[in-house]
């Protein structure tokens, strides 16, 4: 009652003050012990509604003397992750003078402790996944709202100032939980902003300072101003030693490659401004890379090694969609490649370990690559990028090739390359000039100029000392063949233009000492090689050489001892399968072929060797100081080379070949010439051939070869001087004929055998053999020779064949016609010095007949026959036939006559004297004593010997007197030849 009583005594302004006390205390009151709890709880249950997570907030404390309020203990859960967002405490300082600024003032804004956190998992899901959907299945229950009027503008952002706004001890953390292992990532988080307005345009206004720490020392400092309506931000950000190891391991799931070390330095100005269109410029860029390293798990040198990667002056424009760098400078970077059965490695560091996800990215970035590359040579880049200049110094290149047992690698060092004016996205020419060694002894220079739109290239290049024995492994596993030796040098310069990317090539070439050897043996050795004036060109797909130059060319050719030629042993010795798939991608092929022109290919002081093997003893011939010229080579069809070589045979024998020829169609009109060759060389084919050794003799070919349609045509004279046979040889391959006398019957008296030699064939023909003809046509000659010598010898005996020598029947006296063959025969054999003749006397039936007919007519006439013509003719001669015939038969000789007789008594005597004379004769001829024709056999012998002798001046030891032949084929002399 009395404070009642009192209350209604009380002035107004005691009143006033009492209300204003008790709102003050109840204002207080619920600020400090009703509102937090409400804030909390309502905070914590719409957050958790909106996240469809468990919120926790351990406290919010509001001081409603200084206006402030406190938040701790705040956390959105996470399974993963135990919190997918969380501090440990936020601080809010709002100040009452907001009130009469008509803005929202803030003295202080402070965040402890944030963290925040997200994990990625297998099949690309993040941690906050449900978050994400859970909000949009909020927001899409939400009520629209209805569309603003079309003249009514968007207000603008709502006045807010902070004093100061700062974070202090934050973290992002990152979980790659994709791989076996899941790696972390902690970036420590602090920034602060003065003088925050949404309002302010002043210097001092919205100044801000974000700091980033790195687990292991790295440091982002971002500091700036920005400002809003329109919204303008300004700064400088400021990136050094973040270390690229644990950020690398991140992606470990999405590349194939670690980090061993690496440090990055970012630094750059930038400004960004919202309207009337959004801009961001940078500029005074910088880029720094240290000591990264790429290393392939299981390897123990890094494959990409970066220790200085500078990039200077960096400046953006995003509205003109341009970059400028002024320099890049790369400090003794070093790449190492490693071939593998999977291919090279460096084409697969970038890809992910799983295959089907890197197929994807490889068509992907394949896609991308071609859109780009077509923007730019089509001037429509979306961005301009300018490079003014790339300085790399110090480069190395290793090359590991593990298909080969043991590997084996190459390596460029030292290399040097500056590039200038590099425009991606406009017409410009850039420029270039490099240096690098390789194999530590060949050195590579190379320059030039091109652009990008339209692409176009012009370069050169020299390279100088290439040592080519370290490529033999490569070689040796493609062919049985090794490169022991070799220097390259070469001068080129090469042009690329067009959307068809049409090159143009020329070039000079130069090598030394090289070396090439098959299964370990000498295959083809060059002292100096040059190829000069080449040009090459894609589009007109032609090849033109001015000279290809060869001195002290050494090539081997051998034939083993299974009878394999060079071509067919490197076939055998290539990987199976090789020669299927040339031929075939050749057949698949549907391009006009090449046209290559050599217009010189010149040889000094050369020498080609062929061995065979195959025959016992082995053969071996050689070409050696081969000098000359092939002029015109040309593939193309119609074309005639010509050639001209010189050489010695085995060094001493003189050889020469000229004419002309024609790859397509098949054309040659080639002249050669050997002199003096010597043939105990050609004893490994006399041997298998003829069956006898050579004991000595020179030979000369003299040849004409032409080839027209595919018909061979050869008209060749063989000169061999001195030539003969010596031991002989066991051969089932020889003729099986007297070759020796063959010989010596194409043995002329000075020791030479000229044999003209003439050859046709069809080269379309597949038993046709040039080799196998000439052989065979030289074989035919000699066995002709042996076998029928007499034919052979037939043009010296002035067209007579001496094989026989006719003496009148019953004869052994030298007539006319038996003189005129004896002389024909000493000029034979007085051309033929080294023959010697055996005479064979030889009687016939003839001789017999002329034998028996004598001995008739001595009886029936004495030295008066002459004849039984001429007996006929006489009545006395008729009648001793007649009584002689019937003495010695005791028979009639009209029985010996069936038909009937002449009514005259002459012609009757003349028939019966006939029948007589004939049955007389065929007696005595069979009857007649073999003594008598050995006797006349030896006679005729002995004369002809003697007229040999005596009268033709044949030596006495050359004529030989064989045992005689009765009852032969001739009647006279039978004649052998004999050596």
């Amino acid at each position: 009652m009395k404070v009642l009583q009192a209350w209604k005594s009380s002035s107004w302004k005691v009143k006033t003050l009492i209300i204003l006390a008790s709102l003050y205390l109840l204002y207080v009151l619920l600020g400090f012990f009703l509102a937090p709890g409400l804030v909390r709880d309502n905070a914590r249950q719409a957050l958790a509604d909106l996240t469809g997570r468990q919120v926790t907030i351990d406290e919010v404390k509001i001081n409603p003397l200084v206006l402030s309020a406190t938040v701790n203990g705040f956390s959105i859960q996470d399974d993963q992750t135990e919190v997918l967002l969380g501090f440990n405490q936020l601080y809010v300082n709002f100040q009452l003078s907001s009130l009469f600024r008509w803005s929202w003032h803030f003295d202080e804004v402070m965040l402890d402790a944030l963290t925040v956190r997200a994990q990625r998992n297998p099949g690309n899901t993040f941690s906050f996944d449900d978050v994400l959907t859970h909000i949009q299945e909020q927001l899409a229950q939400t009520p629209e709202e209805d569309a603003p009027e079309p003249e009514q503008k968007e207000p603008g952002l709502p006045a807010i100032s902070i004093a100061n706004l700062s974070l202090t001890g934050g973290d992002l953390r990152f979980t790659e939980a994709t791989g076996d292992e899941p790696e972390k990532l902690v970036l420590p988080l602090a920034f602060t902003v003065s003088n925050f307005s949404t309002k302010g345009k002043g210097e001092n206004s919205n100044d801000y300072a974000i700091r980033l720490e790195g687990p292991d020392g790295g440091v982002l400092d971002w500091q700036g101003h920005f400002e809003f309506a329109p919204f303008i931000a300004l700064g400088h950000l400021d990136v050094e030693k973040v270390d690229l190891v644990s950020l690398a391991k991140l992606l470990k799931n999405e590349v194939r490659f670690t980090v061993p070390s690496g440090e990055l330095d970012v630094e750059t100005a930038y400004h960004f401004v919202a309207q009337p269109q959004p801009k961001v410029v940078l500029s005074n860029g910088q880029v720094i890379l240290r000591q990264l390293q790429l290393l392939k798990p299981g390897e123990d040198a890094p494959s990409v090694s970066l220790p200085t990667v500078r990039v200077e002056g960096v400046a953006l424009d995003s509205l003109a969609q341009e970059v400028k760098i002024p320099k890049v400078t790369v400090t003794e970077p070093a790449l190492g490649a490693v071939l593998d059965e999977q291919g090279i490695d460096l084409a697969t560091l970038f890809l992910p370990a799983d295959r089907q996800a890197a197929e994807e990215r490889v068509e992907e970035v394949k896609e991308k690559a071609e859109q780009a590359a077509q923007k730019v040579q089509e001037g429509k880049a979306d961005w301009i990028v300018r490079l003014d200049t790339l300085q790399v110094d110090g480069s190395g290149l290793r090359f590991t090739d593990r298909t080969l047992q043991p590997a084996q690698t190459l390596t460029l060092s030292d290399g040097q390359l500056t590039l200038k004016n590099l425009i991606i996205g406009e017409p410009a020419t850039f420029t270039w000039e490099g240096s690098s060694k390789i194999q530590q002894n060949g050195t590579l220079e190379h320059s030039g100029e091109g652009n990008l739109t339209p692409f176009s290239i012009d370069a050169q290049a020299g390279l100088k000392g290439l040592p080519l024995a370290p490529l033999s492994p490569w070689l040796e596993r493609e062919a049985p063949l090794a490169l022991a030796s070799g220097v390259l040098s070469l001068e080129s310069r090469a042009s690329v233009k067009g959307e068809n990317a049409d090159v143009t090539v020329s070039a000079n070439a130069s090598l030394e000492n090289f070396s090439l050897l098959e299964n370990g043996e000498s295959l083809l050795k060059i002292n100096q090689g040059s190829v000069t004036d080449l040009s090459l060109t894609t589009a007109e797909q032609t090849v033109r050489i001015g000279e290809v130059g060869l001195t002290g060319m050494d090539l081997a050719n051998r034939v083993d001892a299974q009878g394999r030629d060079v071509a067919t042993r490197i076939q055998a010795g290539m990987p199976s399968g090789k020669t299927g798939e040339r031929r075939g991608a050749s057949e698949q092929g549907q391009s006009e072929p090449w046209q290559v022109t050599v217009d010189r290919v010149r040889l000094v002081g050369s020498q080609i060797r062929h061995e065979d093997l195959s025959l016992s003893p082995n053969f071996r011939i050689g070409l050696y100081q081969l000098s000359g010229n092939l002029r015109n080579l040309d593939t193309r069809p119609g074309r005639r080379a010509t050639i001209d070589l010189n050489a010695q045979v085995d060094r001493y024998a003189p050889l020469s070949i000229e004419g002309s020829l024609t790859p397509e169609p098949l054309f040659t009109d080639l002249k050669v010439s050997l002199k003096n060759y010597e043939m105990t060389g050609l004893t490994p084919y006399t041997g298998q051939y003829l069956g006898y050794k050579v004991e000595k003799g020179q030979l000369g070919v003299t040849t004409g070869v032409s080839i027209e349609k595919n018909q061979l045509s050869s008209d060749t004279d063989i000169l061999a001087n001195e030539f003969y046979l010596g031991e002989k040889v066991p051969s089932e391959q020889a003729v099986k004929a007297p070759v020796k006398l063959g010989l010596s019957v194409l043995r002329n008296r000075s020791g030479e055998i000229t044999l003209p030699v003439s050859m046709a064939g069809n080269l379309d023909d597949p038993s046709f053999s040039v080799g196998g003809m000439v052989l065979k046509v030289l074989s035919n000659i000699v066995v002709k020779a042996a076998t029928a010598p007499f034919s052979v010898l037939s043009a010296l005996a002035g067209g007579k064949n001496l094989e026989n020598i006719a003496f009148s029947p019953g004869e052994a006296d030298i007539q006319p016609d038996t003189a005129s063959a004896l002389d024909a025969l000493a000029k034979v054999l007085n051309e033929r010095p080294q023959l010697r003749v055996g005479l064979i006397g030889t009687t016939n039936e003839v001789d017999r007949t002329a034998l028996a007919a004598q001995a008739i007519g001595r009886d029936v006439a004495d030295d008066d026959w002459l004849g039984i013509d001429n007996a006929l003719l006489e009545k006395k001669w008729r009648r001793k036939l007649i009584r002689r015939y019937e003495s010695s038969t005791d028979r009639d000789v009209e029985s010996l006559v069936s038909n009937p007789l002449p009514e005259d008594d002459e012609q009757r005597e003349t028939v019966l004297a006939r029948a007589a004379w004939e049955s007389m004769l065929a007696t005595g001829a069979k009857g007649l004593d073999r003594a008598q024709l050995t006797e006349l056999a030896r006679l005729r012998g002995e004369n002809a010997k003697a007229e040999l002798v005596q009268t033709l001046g044949i030596e006495q030891n050359r004529v030989f007197l064989n045992e005689t032949n009765v009852d032969g084929n001739v009647a006279g002399l039978t004649l052998t030849l004999e050596k």
